[in-house]
Order: structure tokens, then sequence, then C-alpha cells
């Protein structure tokens, strides 16, 4: 069976696992997706992204951006799912346990996310997107930290269950940013796969993740501890809001700008602006620019939620 094989080749067993192979792939990640920005700003973007952009260069470089966070959200999240069907007795003890399978993909999304931090530095985004780099600098300080003690490695992959919902979530916006049209079948599908996979994914690994700080703490660092503990307050009081929020601009939208047409008439007298792509010209498509881009990553999304 291709499952045996696979136990097989990476095995359940910390001595398997190179620390500086680790080091290696998360160099070579950053490299690889230096290289496929190149090739996406070759490429270019497709017209009916910058066509009514006010911004053209800005817009140009979100649509670079999600695309990547997409191509990882793929990669990592399919990477996931294939952690927990190759071992399902990674449940037993997540600190402990660790295989290459798993310890690399962590090593693959560690390099991701300092390559997202560079990029945000080369595009002076850093001070802007605030909320976005606190998240990379915690996620990549806490993955790097497991990576070089090699514990903690299974919550790692319980975490990256949010990369299962974030190729959805990086759909959803992308088809936005292409002039979608809100009713059309195939955004209407990813939508409700969305809502989906961010309740159980995100939902299920904030909880798993919870629980376990609760009757595993004591087996873990202080300091790593506290740091966990409060990334994970904050992600538990903030996850429930996004829930919301996508649910109310996929499944609610209609009712929702209905009564924001009646009170915007009823207050100023000014004629109802038309809805293009099932969006209200009124209404940003980035419309929590702090939060953007950390709902793919574990927390929250700025130019990645609508």
């Amino acid at each position: 069976m291709v499952s045996d094989s696979i136990t097989s080749v990476f095995p359940n067993n910390t001595d398997v696992v190179s620390v500086q192979g680790g080091y290696g792939v998360m160099i070579g990640t950053i490299i690889f997706f230096n290289i496929l920005n190149r090739i996406v700003s070759y490429i270019g973007v497709p017209v009916a992204v910058v066509k009514h952009a006010v911004n053209k260069e800005e817009e140009a470089w979100k649509w670079k951006n999600l695309l990547l966070s997409w191509i990882h959200a793929f990669i990592v999240g399919l990477w996931d799912i294939l952690c927990f069907y190759y071992y399902p007795e990674i449940w037993q003890d997540l600190i402990t346990h660790i295989t290459p399978f798993t310890y690399y993909m962590v090593a693959v999304s560690t390099g991701y996310f300092m390559y997202d931090f560079g990029d945000l530095i080369v595009q002076k985004k850093v001070l802007e997107m605030w909320q976005l780099t606190l998240h990379h600098i915690a996620v990549t300080s806490m993955f790097f930290y497991n990576l070089t003690t090699r514990r903690c490695v299974a919550y790692n992959v319980v975490a990256l269950m949010a990369e299962i919902n974030s190729f959805f979530l990086h759909s959803r916006k992308l088809m936005q940013m292409q002039q979608f049209k809100f009713s059309s079948p195939i955004y209407r599908a990813n939508a409700l796969v969305n809502l989906v996979t961010f309740l159980f994914c995100r939902g299920f690994g904030l909880g798993r993740i919870t629980y376990g700080m609760i009757v595993e703490g004591h087996r873990v660092d202080s300091v790593y501890f506290y740091t966990l503990t409060g990334s994970m307050f904050i992600m538990n009081m903030i996850n429930p809001g996004l829930f919301i929020i996508l649910l109310k601009n996929d499944f609610l939208r209609k009712d929702y700008h209905s009564k924001a047409t009646k009170k915007q008439l009823r207050g100023s007298g000014e004629s109802v602006k038309p809805v293009q792509n099932g969006l209200h010209p009124t209404e940003s498509t980035d419309s929590l620019p702090g939060y953007s881009k950390l709902l793919a990553e574990g927390s929250i999304d700025a130019h990645k939620i609508d």
C-alpha cells in the first residue's frame, strides 16, 4: 500500500529528522518563492485585475502576493491532509510525534512565511500591514523554534490545517479581483466550501491547540507557553467575528445592501448606485484592511478578505 511505503520511508522517529535538513528546506523554500515571484511578474497580471484600479501598481502587487499565498495554501493544505492520512497516530502525542514527512512540511511553511515577511519589507508595508507583520514574526519564531528543538511539530501540523481553508479563501479573493460575478456557480460553490472549511479547519484546529495548552502546557518551556497563550487568545477572539463577516458578505449580502441602500437614500437623498459583480460600489473590496492577510495564515488576512 502507498501509505505503508510512505511511513516506511518517513518513520515516526526523531533520529531520522535532520535539523540541518530542515534549515535547508526552509532556505530552499525562500528561494523557490522568490523565483516564483519573478515568474509571476514576468507573466503579468490579468487585465481585469488592474483595468479599473486607481493604483494599478498596488493592485498588481496584491494579485501577485495573493497568488503566491494561494500556491502555498494548495501545497501545504494538501500535504497537511496527507500527514493525517498517513500518520493517524499523530493525535496520540502532538508534542513528541515527528516524522520527516511532517517536519519538512513545517520547514516549507516557515520558509514561505519568511519570504512573505521579506516581501513586506521590500514593498515597505511592514507598518501599513502591522497585524500581518506581528503574525509572521510570532508564527515564524515559533515554527523555527519547533524546527530547531524538533518538538511540537505535530501541533504545527494541526495549526496548518488553516491552509486547507486558505486555499478556498484565497480563491474567493482571486475571483473577486478578476471580476467574477457574485452569483456565478463557481463563486457560490467556493463560498460554501470556504465557510465549511473555515469552521472545521480553523475552528477545530484552534480548539485542539487550545485544549492541548490547557492539559499539556507543563510539558513545554514557560516562555513558549505564554507566547502561544497570547496568540491563541487573540485568535479565538478574532476568528468567530471573521466567520460572521464571511457569512454576511457571501450569503447575507443581498439583505445587507438592501437595508444599507434604504438608509442611504433616507439620509442623503442620493440615487442608488448600481451593483457590480455582486459588490456595492461603496463597499471596499478590502473591508478589513487591518486584518487582511492574517486570516489566511491562521489569524487574519488585509487584502485577502472582502
